[in-house]
């Protein structure tokens, strides 16, 4: 159900949410109307264009929301964090409260996708003790299968071999000591699922800068769910029609970084248009 609700009292009539349902699903009769809703793609643009919060949308109020007026970082802000977030490969053991990872969940769910589809599936794995155990496993597959020279062929068979020289020294190469790891998947058939998997880790990263959390994006993890040992990907959940995006493992950062570094300008091909 849309539940598209308008309070006439606060409804000043501007028309800014007809003009912004980009699939034309509002029109504007004495007071906004909702004229079709399958044409509706829940993006509640109308509810946060209203500027007197007058529109309610699928049993979200204005009430429900946050201002944005002076609320938003600064450019220097924002540059900051985008320009300070680093790999982190050091974690200590303990874990996130619950309410954190939540949070850290919900504000990424807000990412876009394609056609605002929000189709994204988070297998998270939040034990401590079951990431522990799911490395030990993936260390002795790895170990089983360089031994015996089945994964001698893969391409990242350089990776693995070594994982386990580290492993020798108490260092966990590929989970990094972390108490918690997710794997990002959509389905094949979602508009961009690829693209929605790796938005919704970009911003998951990101808050959890803001929140001095750390993240690792895991192409080994992913790599090895998703080709070497396959099975696992049944074992831990994740839909047999869906394609993974990415691994990516977070904590709390052992390790605090200083400044941000600085990489230069960016690589752009300007270029122009005669039609």
């Amino acid at each position: 159900m849309i539940n598209f609700e308008i309070n006439e009292e606060l409804c000043i009539q501007c028309g800014l949410c007809v003009q912004d349902c980009v699939f034309a699903a509002i029109e504007m009769d004495d007071y906004p109307k909702m004229v079709n809703e399958s044409r509706c793609i829940k993006c509640q643009h109308c509810l946060a264009v209203c500027p007197t919060g007058a529109l309610s949308i699928i049993g979200n109020s204005p009430e429900d929301s946050s201002p944005i007026k002076g609320n938003i970082p600064s450019e220097d802000q924002m540059s900051i964090l985008i320009k300070g977030r680093r790999s982190v490969r050091k974690y200590k053991p303990e874990p996130l409260d619950p309410k954190v990872i939540q949070k850290l969940m919900d504000t990424a769910w807000h990412a876009p996708t394609g056609v605002n589809s929000q189709c994204v599936h988070v297998t998270l794995m939040e034990d401590p003790d079951h990431v522990k155990s799911f490395s030990d496993e993936i260390h002795s597959r790895i170990e089983d299968g360089v031994k015996n020279g089945t994964l001698l062929n893969t391409p990242i068979s350089h990776y693995f071999e070594w994982a386990l020289k580290a492993r020798e020294s108490g260092v966990d190469m590929l989970f990094r000591g972390a108490p918690h790891l997710m794997i990002v998947s959509a389905p094949k058939t979602a508009p961009c699922p690829v693209a929605d998997t790796h938005i919704f880790l970009s911003y998951f990263e990101l808050m959890a800068q803001s929140m001095k959390i750390g993240t690792l994006w895991n192409g080994i993890l992913k790599a090895t769910v998703e080709s070497i040992f396959p099975d696992l990907r049944e074992k831990l959940g994740i839909p047999e029609d869906h394609e993974i995006g990415y691994a990516m493992i977070f904590g709390k950062p052992a390790i605090q970084y200083q400044r941000t570094i600085e990489r230069g300008a960016a690589n752009i091909n300007r270029v122009g248009w005669n039609s």
